[in-house]
Protein backbone atom coordinates (compact mmCIF):
# COMPACT_ATOMS: atom_id res chain seq x y z
CA UNK A 1 0.00 0.00 0.00
CA UNK A 2 0.90 3.48 -0.41
CA UNK A 3 2.12 5.73 2.24
CA UNK A 4 3.28 8.80 3.31
CA UNK A 5 6.49 10.36 5.01
CA UNK A 6 4.37 10.77 8.10
CA UNK A 7 3.23 6.87 8.23
CA UNK A 8 4.11 6.59 12.16
CA UNK A 9 6.41 3.85 11.47
CA UNK A 10 8.74 6.35 9.13
CA UNK A 11 9.42 9.18 11.75
CA UNK A 12 12.08 11.68 11.20
CA UNK A 13 15.95 10.73 11.02
CA UNK A 14 17.53 9.40 13.94
CA UNK A 15 20.95 8.53 14.94
CA UNK A 16 20.13 4.73 14.09
CA UNK A 17 18.92 5.39 10.48
CA UNK A 18 21.67 7.64 9.95
CA UNK A 19 24.32 5.09 10.75
CA UNK A 20 22.48 2.76 8.73
CA UNK A 21 23.12 4.73 5.96
CA UNK A 22 26.70 5.49 6.78
CA UNK A 23 27.62 1.68 7.52
CA UNK A 24 25.96 0.50 4.08
CA UNK A 25 27.37 3.80 2.32
CA UNK A 26 31.34 3.19 3.73
CA UNK A 27 30.54 -1.01 2.23
CA UNK A 28 29.05 -0.02 -0.86
CA UNK A 29 32.33 2.68 -1.20
CA UNK A 30 34.85 0.40 -0.33
CA UNK A 31 32.77 -2.17 -2.42
CA UNK A 32 34.05 0.23 -5.11
CA UNK A 33 37.34 0.87 -4.32
CA UNK A 34 38.62 -3.05 -4.54
CA UNK A 35 36.57 -3.81 -7.33
CA UNK A 36 37.59 -1.18 -9.91
CA UNK A 37 40.99 -1.59 -8.64
CA UNK A 38 40.66 -4.56 -11.05
CA UNK A 39 40.43 -2.67 -14.24
CA UNK A 40 43.23 -0.42 -13.54
CA UNK A 41 45.57 -3.50 -12.82
CA UNK A 42 44.59 -5.27 -15.90
CA UNK A 43 46.42 -2.94 -17.98
CA UNK A 44 49.44 -3.92 -16.37
CA UNK A 45 48.50 -7.94 -15.36
CA UNK A 46 47.72 -8.94 -19.27
CA UNK A 47 51.69 -8.19 -20.00
CA UNK A 48 53.20 -9.27 -16.59
CA UNK A 49 51.05 -12.74 -16.59
CA UNK A 50 51.20 -13.13 -20.33
CA UNK A 51 47.08 -12.89 -20.91
CA UNK A 52 44.84 -12.52 -23.78
CA UNK A 53 42.31 -9.92 -23.71
CA UNK A 54 39.69 -13.01 -24.06
CA UNK A 55 41.24 -14.62 -20.90
CA UNK A 56 40.70 -11.13 -19.28
CA UNK A 57 37.75 -11.76 -20.51
CA UNK A 58 36.91 -14.70 -18.98
CA UNK A 59 38.29 -13.93 -15.60
CA UNK A 60 35.62 -11.16 -15.35
CA UNK A 61 33.26 -13.42 -16.08
CA UNK A 62 33.78 -15.58 -13.42
CA UNK A 63 34.53 -13.72 -10.83
CA UNK A 64 31.04 -11.91 -11.44
CA UNK A 65 29.35 -15.11 -11.40
CA UNK A 66 31.08 -16.04 -8.64
CA UNK A 67 29.47 -12.77 -7.14
CA UNK A 68 26.12 -14.01 -8.04
CA UNK A 69 27.00 -17.30 -5.61
CA UNK A 70 28.08 -14.97 -2.94
CA UNK A 71 24.81 -12.75 -3.63
CA UNK A 72 22.61 -15.26 -3.20
CA UNK A 73 24.31 -17.25 0.06
CA UNK A 74 24.60 -13.96 2.06
CA UNK A 75 21.42 -12.66 1.21
CA UNK A 76 19.70 -15.41 2.77
CA UNK A 77 22.25 -15.56 5.74
CA UNK A 78 20.68 -11.90 6.32
CA UNK A 79 17.19 -12.75 6.21
CA UNK A 80 18.25 -15.38 8.80
CA UNK A 81 21.16 -14.07 11.12
CA UNK A 82 20.73 -9.80 10.47
CA UNK A 83 22.06 -7.41 8.13
CA UNK A 84 24.60 -5.74 9.89
CA UNK A 85 26.17 -9.09 10.88
CA UNK A 86 26.43 -10.32 7.54
CA UNK A 87 27.71 -7.06 6.29
CA UNK A 88 30.41 -7.18 8.78
CA UNK A 89 31.77 -10.62 7.31
CA UNK A 90 31.46 -9.61 3.60
CA UNK A 91 33.42 -6.14 3.76
CA UNK A 92 36.63 -8.40 5.53
CA UNK A 93 36.13 -10.82 3.08
CA UNK A 94 36.31 -9.16 -0.09
CA UNK A 95 39.13 -6.59 1.26
CA UNK A 96 41.74 -9.84 2.66
CA UNK A 97 40.83 -11.23 -0.79
CA UNK A 98 41.61 -8.31 -2.86
CA UNK A 99 44.96 -8.19 -1.00
CA UNK A 100 45.86 -11.96 -1.94
CA UNK A 101 45.12 -10.91 -5.46
CA UNK A 102 48.70 -9.11 -5.46
CA UNK A 103 50.26 -12.89 -4.87
CA UNK A 104 49.38 -14.40 -8.28
CA UNK A 105 52.17 -15.78 -10.16
CA UNK A 106 50.12 -17.14 -12.89
CA UNK A 107 46.24 -17.12 -14.46
CA UNK A 108 45.35 -19.86 -12.40
CA UNK A 109 46.15 -18.33 -9.13
CA UNK A 110 45.37 -14.52 -10.61
CA UNK A 111 41.92 -16.89 -11.46
CA UNK A 112 41.48 -18.47 -7.96
CA UNK A 113 42.04 -15.10 -5.52
CA UNK A 114 39.33 -13.04 -7.99
CA UNK A 115 36.82 -15.56 -8.36
CA UNK A 116 36.60 -15.47 -4.30
CA UNK A 117 36.80 -12.13 -3.99
CA UNK A 118 33.66 -11.84 -6.90
CA UNK A 119 31.90 -14.28 -4.47
CA UNK A 120 32.63 -12.18 -1.12
CA UNK A 121 31.63 -9.08 -3.14
CA UNK A 122 28.24 -10.51 -4.37
CA UNK A 123 27.17 -10.14 -0.82
CA UNK A 124 27.70 -6.32 0.02
CA UNK A 125 24.86 -4.85 -1.93
CA UNK A 126 22.23 -7.00 -1.46
CA UNK A 127 22.92 -6.81 2.72
CA UNK A 128 23.31 -3.26 2.61
CA UNK A 129 20.22 -2.14 0.45
CA UNK A 130 18.00 -4.14 2.38
CA UNK A 131 19.43 -2.65 5.78
CA UNK A 132 18.88 0.90 4.63
CA UNK A 133 15.85 0.57 2.57
CA UNK A 134 13.75 -0.69 5.80
CA UNK A 135 15.01 2.59 7.81
CA UNK A 136 14.25 4.84 4.48
CA UNK A 137 10.87 6.39 4.17
CA UNK A 138 8.78 5.70 1.25
CA UNK A 139 8.56 9.10 -0.78
CA UNK A 140 12.91 9.32 -0.36
CA UNK A 141 13.89 6.01 -0.68
CA UNK A 142 14.82 6.67 -4.09
CA UNK A 143 17.03 9.31 -3.27
CA UNK A 144 18.51 7.51 0.13
CA UNK A 145 19.41 4.55 -1.71
CA UNK A 146 20.74 6.49 -4.93
CA UNK A 147 23.04 8.43 -2.34
CA UNK A 148 24.32 4.94 -0.47
CA UNK A 149 25.18 3.78 -4.61
CA UNK A 150 27.35 7.36 -5.31
CA UNK A 151 29.51 6.25 -2.04
CA UNK A 152 30.46 3.60 -4.82
CA UNK A 153 31.84 6.57 -7.12
CA UNK A 154 33.85 7.71 -3.69
CA UNK A 155 35.68 4.28 -3.89
CA UNK A 156 36.38 4.53 -7.62
CA UNK A 157 37.89 7.53 -7.32
CA UNK A 158 39.78 6.53 -4.11
CA UNK A 159 41.23 3.89 -6.44
CA UNK A 160 42.04 5.90 -9.56
CA UNK A 161 44.00 8.38 -7.43
CA UNK A 162 45.76 5.01 -6.15
CA UNK A 163 46.42 3.86 -9.29
CA UNK A 164 47.68 6.95 -10.19
CA UNK A 165 50.26 7.38 -7.31
CA UNK A 166 51.02 3.72 -7.36
CA UNK A 167 51.78 3.42 -11.42
CA UNK A 168 53.79 7.10 -11.59
CA UNK A 169 55.98 5.56 -8.95
CA UNK A 170 56.68 1.91 -9.53
CA UNK A 171 57.19 0.07 -12.48
CA UNK A 172 54.03 -1.92 -13.83
CA UNK A 173 55.42 -5.38 -13.20
CA UNK A 174 54.76 -4.35 -9.57
CA UNK A 175 52.95 -1.56 -9.31
CA UNK A 176 49.99 -4.06 -10.09
CA UNK A 177 50.84 -5.93 -7.18
CA UNK A 178 51.03 -2.66 -4.81
CA UNK A 179 47.63 -1.60 -6.19
CA UNK A 180 45.52 -4.41 -4.67
CA UNK A 181 47.58 -5.27 -0.98
CA UNK A 182 45.71 -1.07 -0.76
CA UNK A 183 42.28 -3.51 -1.03
CA UNK A 184 43.73 -4.60 2.43
CA UNK A 185 42.36 -1.54 4.23
CA UNK A 186 38.80 -1.68 3.54
CA UNK A 187 39.14 -4.33 6.29
CA UNK A 188 39.51 -2.27 9.20
CA UNK A 189 36.14 -0.54 8.65
CA UNK A 190 34.63 -3.74 9.41
CA UNK A 191 34.87 -2.93 13.06
CA UNK A 192 33.14 0.52 12.98
CA UNK A 193 29.92 -1.37 11.30
CA UNK A 194 29.61 -3.72 13.66
CA UNK A 195 29.75 -1.83 16.67
CA UNK A 196 28.21 0.86 15.65
CA UNK A 197 25.07 -0.18 13.31
CA UNK A 198 21.63 -1.80 14.62
CA UNK A 199 19.17 -3.89 12.35
CA UNK A 200 15.96 -1.62 12.27
CA UNK A 201 14.01 -5.68 11.42
CA UNK A 202 14.21 -8.40 14.28
CA UNK A 203 14.80 -10.63 12.08
CA UNK A 204 14.64 -12.86 14.56
CA UNK A 205 11.20 -11.97 14.82
CA UNK A 206 10.16 -12.25 11.56
CA UNK A 207 11.84 -16.13 11.12
CA UNK A 208 10.04 -17.41 14.00
CA UNK A 209 6.58 -16.20 11.40
CA UNK A 210 7.61 -16.18 8.32
CA UNK A 211 10.41 -18.54 7.60
CA UNK A 212 12.60 -17.12 4.95
CA UNK A 213 12.57 -20.36 2.77
CA UNK A 214 14.24 -19.36 -0.91
CA UNK A 215 11.56 -21.30 -2.28
CA UNK A 216 8.98 -18.74 -1.83
CA UNK A 217 10.93 -16.58 -4.75
CA UNK A 218 10.50 -19.41 -6.94
CA UNK A 219 6.86 -20.02 -6.48
CA UNK A 220 3.59 -17.59 -7.24
CA UNK A 221 2.92 -15.05 -7.04
CA UNK A 222 6.71 -13.78 -6.34
CA UNK A 223 8.03 -16.18 -9.08
CA UNK A 224 6.90 -13.53 -11.84
CA UNK A 225 8.81 -10.84 -9.73
CA UNK A 226 12.17 -13.14 -9.18
CA UNK A 227 12.10 -14.08 -12.69
CA UNK A 228 11.60 -10.25 -14.41
CA UNK A 229 13.73 -8.31 -11.65
CA UNK A 230 16.73 -10.54 -12.61
CA UNK A 231 16.49 -9.79 -16.28
CA UNK A 232 16.16 -6.27 -14.93
CA UNK A 233 19.42 -6.64 -13.40
CA UNK A 234 21.03 -8.35 -16.45
CA UNK A 235 19.85 -5.41 -18.34
CA UNK A 236 21.36 -2.74 -16.09
CA UNK A 237 25.01 -4.43 -14.79
CA UNK A 238 25.67 -5.53 -18.70
CA UNK A 239 25.84 -2.02 -19.04
CA UNK A 240 27.64 -0.96 -16.15
CA UNK A 241 29.96 -4.25 -16.53
CA UNK A 242 30.87 -3.78 -19.92
CA UNK A 243 31.03 0.03 -20.44
CA UNK A 244 33.77 0.36 -17.02
CA UNK A 245 35.76 -3.09 -16.89
CA UNK A 246 37.47 -1.91 -19.82
CA UNK A 247 37.24 1.31 -19.87
CA UNK A 248 41.14 1.94 -18.36
CA UNK A 249 42.56 0.13 -21.00
CA UNK A 250 40.02 1.44 -24.18
CA UNK A 251 42.19 4.50 -23.25
CA UNK A 252 44.99 3.71 -23.13
CA UNK A 253 45.05 1.05 -26.19
CA UNK A 254 42.40 2.44 -28.35
CA UNK A 255 43.08 6.17 -27.31
CA UNK A 256 46.54 6.06 -26.92
CA UNK A 257 46.25 7.90 -23.14
CA UNK A 258 49.59 7.81 -20.83
CA UNK A 259 48.61 7.02 -16.79
CA UNK A 260 48.16 10.13 -16.33
CA UNK A 261 45.43 10.87 -19.49
CA UNK A 262 43.56 8.03 -18.70
CA UNK A 263 43.56 9.10 -14.80
CA UNK A 264 42.19 12.10 -16.08
CA UNK A 265 39.21 10.96 -18.38
CA UNK A 266 38.28 8.19 -15.73
CA UNK A 267 37.99 11.20 -13.20
CA UNK A 268 35.37 12.94 -15.11
CA UNK A 269 33.42 9.55 -15.71
CA UNK A 270 33.90 9.25 -11.80
CA UNK A 271 31.95 12.35 -10.91
CA UNK A 272 29.76 12.11 -13.58
CA UNK A 273 29.05 8.61 -11.93
CA UNK A 274 28.45 10.86 -8.57
CA UNK A 275 26.38 12.84 -9.82
CA UNK A 276 24.48 10.62 -12.03
CA UNK A 277 24.04 8.51 -8.74
CA UNK A 278 22.91 11.51 -6.70
CA UNK A 279 20.36 12.79 -9.84
CA UNK A 280 18.68 9.67 -10.67
CA UNK A 281 17.65 8.90 -6.88
CA UNK A 282 15.48 12.19 -7.50
CA UNK A 283 14.50 10.85 -10.76
CA UNK A 284 13.09 7.72 -9.62
CA UNK A 285 11.41 9.50 -6.31
CA UNK A 286 9.51 12.29 -8.52
CA UNK A 287 8.99 10.07 -11.87
CA UNK A 288 8.53 6.79 -10.30
CA UNK A 289 11.12 3.75 -10.61
CA UNK A 290 9.48 2.57 -14.60
CA UNK A 291 9.91 6.15 -15.84
CA UNK A 292 13.08 6.69 -14.98
CA UNK A 293 14.94 3.56 -15.65
CA UNK A 294 13.37 4.37 -19.31
CA UNK A 295 14.85 7.34 -19.23
CA UNK A 296 18.38 6.29 -17.89
CA UNK A 297 18.67 3.55 -20.60
CA UNK A 298 18.26 5.83 -22.66
CA UNK A 299 21.04 7.70 -21.67
CA UNK A 300 22.82 5.10 -21.46
CA UNK A 301 22.87 3.85 -25.11
CA UNK A 302 23.50 7.50 -26.17
CA UNK A 303 26.23 8.17 -23.87
CA UNK A 304 28.02 5.17 -24.55
CA UNK A 305 28.03 6.03 -28.42
CA UNK A 306 28.85 9.51 -27.94
CA UNK A 307 32.14 8.20 -26.17
CA UNK A 308 32.94 5.91 -28.30
CA UNK A 309 32.57 7.18 -32.24
CA UNK A 310 33.76 11.05 -30.83
CA UNK A 311 37.32 12.06 -30.91
CA UNK A 312 38.39 12.65 -27.73
CA UNK A 313 41.76 14.00 -28.74
CA UNK A 314 40.59 17.43 -27.56
CA UNK A 315 40.65 17.88 -23.45
CA UNK A 316 37.83 20.00 -23.28
CA UNK A 317 35.38 17.43 -25.46
CA UNK A 318 36.84 14.39 -23.61
CA UNK A 319 36.32 15.61 -20.40
CA UNK A 320 32.31 16.69 -21.01
CA UNK A 321 32.11 13.42 -23.30
CA UNK A 322 33.63 11.58 -20.51
CA UNK A 323 31.48 12.79 -17.83
CA UNK A 324 28.10 12.46 -19.60
CA UNK A 325 29.34 8.87 -20.00
CA UNK A 326 29.75 8.04 -16.08
CA UNK A 327 26.05 10.40 -15.16
CA UNK A 328 24.07 7.75 -17.47
CA UNK A 329 25.84 4.66 -17.29
CA UNK A 330 26.12 4.75 -13.90
CA UNK A 331 22.96 6.66 -13.02
CA UNK A 332 21.24 3.91 -15.18
CA UNK A 333 22.33 1.75 -11.71
CA UNK A 334 20.98 4.23 -8.93
CA UNK A 335 17.49 2.89 -8.81
CA UNK A 336 17.95 -1.02 -8.13
CA UNK A 337 18.07 -0.77 -4.21
CA UNK A 338 15.40 1.16 -4.07
CA UNK A 339 12.77 -0.55 -6.54
CA UNK A 340 14.01 -4.14 -5.53
CA UNK A 341 13.91 -3.87 -2.05
CA UNK A 342 10.09 -2.56 -2.94
CA UNK A 343 9.14 -5.99 -4.27
CA UNK A 344 10.09 -8.55 -2.25
CA UNK A 345 8.58 -9.27 0.80
CA UNK A 346 10.63 -8.83 3.97
CA UNK A 347 11.31 -12.43 5.09
CA UNK A 348 12.81 -12.97 1.76
CA UNK A 349 13.94 -9.21 0.94
CA UNK A 350 17.87 -10.00 1.04
CA UNK A 351 17.60 -12.89 -0.23
CA UNK A 352 14.77 -11.43 -3.33
CA UNK A 353 17.65 -8.88 -3.95
CA UNK A 354 21.02 -11.04 -3.53
CA UNK A 355 19.21 -13.06 -6.12
CA UNK A 356 17.85 -10.82 -8.74
CA UNK A 357 20.68 -7.91 -8.49
CA UNK A 358 23.79 -10.84 -8.22
CA UNK A 359 22.22 -13.80 -10.67
CA UNK A 360 21.94 -10.60 -12.78
CA UNK A 361 25.21 -9.42 -12.63
CA UNK A 362 26.53 -13.02 -13.24
CA UNK A 363 24.98 -13.01 -16.25
CA UNK A 364 25.89 -9.68 -16.92
CA UNK A 365 29.21 -10.40 -16.13
CA UNK A 366 29.38 -12.75 -19.77
CA UNK A 367 29.21 -8.72 -20.89
CA UNK A 368 32.59 -8.08 -20.52
CA UNK A 369 33.49 -11.70 -21.90
CA UNK A 370 31.92 -10.68 -24.96
CA UNK A 371 33.43 -7.69 -25.27
CA UNK A 372 36.97 -9.01 -24.92
CA UNK A 373 36.28 -11.63 -27.35
CA UNK A 374 34.56 -9.20 -29.71
CA UNK A 375 37.03 -6.65 -29.17
CA UNK A 376 40.01 -8.35 -30.67
CA UNK A 377 38.26 -8.14 -33.97
CA UNK A 378 35.90 -5.15 -33.87
CA UNK A 379 37.74 -3.11 -31.25
CA UNK A 380 36.99 -2.67 -27.89
CA UNK A 381 34.41 0.71 -28.48
CA UNK A 382 32.08 -0.82 -30.83
CA UNK A 383 31.86 -4.25 -28.82
CA UNK A 384 31.05 -1.87 -25.83
CA UNK A 385 29.07 0.02 -27.63
CA UNK A 386 26.64 -3.20 -28.73
CA UNK A 387 26.49 -4.96 -25.49
CA UNK A 388 25.45 -1.74 -23.72
CA UNK A 389 22.24 -1.64 -26.09
CA UNK A 390 21.77 -5.16 -25.46
CA UNK A 391 22.06 -4.14 -22.00
CA UNK A 392 19.50 -1.25 -22.05
CA UNK A 393 17.16 -3.48 -24.13
CA UNK A 394 16.57 -6.59 -22.12
CA UNK A 395 16.46 -3.68 -19.19
CA UNK A 396 13.30 -2.04 -20.96
CA UNK A 397 11.89 -5.23 -21.74
CA UNK A 398 11.83 -6.23 -17.49
CA UNK A 399 9.91 -3.04 -16.74
CA UNK A 400 7.35 -4.31 -18.99
CA UNK A 401 6.31 -6.85 -16.86
CA UNK A 402 7.43 -4.90 -13.46
CA UNK A 403 5.14 -3.16 -11.45
CA UNK A 404 5.24 0.24 -10.62
CA UNK A 405 6.07 0.79 -6.89
CA UNK A 406 7.20 4.43 -5.98
CA UNK A 407 6.00 5.01 -2.12
CA UNK A 408 5.03 1.30 -1.29
CA UNK A 409 5.56 0.20 2.96
CA UNK A 410 7.52 -2.27 2.40
CA UNK A 411 7.42 -3.09 6.38
CA UNK A 412 3.49 -3.39 6.09
CA UNK A 413 4.42 -7.29 6.00
CA UNK A 414 6.19 -7.15 9.70
CA UNK A 415 4.34 -7.43 13.13
CA UNK A 416 5.07 -3.88 14.82
CA UNK A 417 7.18 -5.56 18.13
CA UNK A 418 9.34 -7.23 14.72
CA UNK A 419 10.34 -3.34 13.92
CA UNK A 420 12.53 -1.36 16.12
CA UNK A 421 11.18 1.83 17.23
CA UNK A 422 14.17 3.92 16.38
CA UNK A 423 12.95 5.65 13.57
CA UNK A 424 13.56 5.61 10.35
CA UNK A 425 15.70 8.04 7.56
CA UNK A 426 13.85 10.47 5.64
CA UNK A 427 16.52 12.14 4.07
CA UNK A 428 19.87 12.70 3.22
CA UNK A 429 21.86 16.18 2.99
Amino acid sequence: MAQDATHPRTPTMTADGRRAVVAAGIGWGLDGLTWTMYSFALTAVIPVLGLTKGEAGWVTALSVAASAVGGVVCGYLADRLGRVRVLTWVIVGYSVLTALTATAQDLPQFLLWRVLEGFAFGGEWAVGAALVAEYASPARRGRVLAFVQSCYAIGWAISTASYLVVFSLLPPESAWRVLFLVGLVPALAAFWVRRSTRDRVDVGEVRDRVPPSRAVLFRPPVLRTTIFATVLGIGIQGIYYSVFVFLPLFLSTERGLSVTGTAAYTWMVILGSFVGYLASGYLHDGLGRRPAFAVLFVGSVGSIALFVFTPIAQPAVGALVSFVLGFFASGQAGGMGAYLSELFPTAVRASGQGLAYNVGRGLAGFGPLVVGLAGQRIGLGVAVFWVGVGGATLGCLALLALPETRNRDILDDVPEDAVASRGAVTETR
